[in-house]
């Protein structure tokens, strides 16, 4: 009766590996969405000038990373990347 008991009590984890499966493998697509929770979003402000800098606010929207400065005399934006820098205010 005591093996009886015994093999019960380890079924529960026998079924458990004999049912696992492969991990489930992500698209060329999916994964250019996967940014595993990182983000930044930094403002530098001195005297006379300022820089801005996105990292990954919203990479996953197309040009939802985009910083937008008129005045700015460096810009550049990707779906990733972002950095301004502007003299004066913005």
């Amino acid at each position: 009766m005591r093996k009886l008991l015994l093999g019960l009590a380890v079924l529960p984890f026998l079924a458990g590996v004999t049912l696992a499966q492969e991990p489930m493998r992500l698209t060329s697509q999916q994964m250019d969405k996967v940014n595993a929770g990182w983000d930044l979003l930094e403002f530098d402000f001195s005297n006379t000038s300022g820089t801005a800098i996105s990292i990954y606010q919203n990479p996953h929207v197309v040009g939802g990373n985009n910083i937008t400065c008129p005045s700015c005399y460096l810009l550049i934006n990707s779906n990733a990347f972002s950095v301004a820098s502007f003299f004066g205010h913005p």
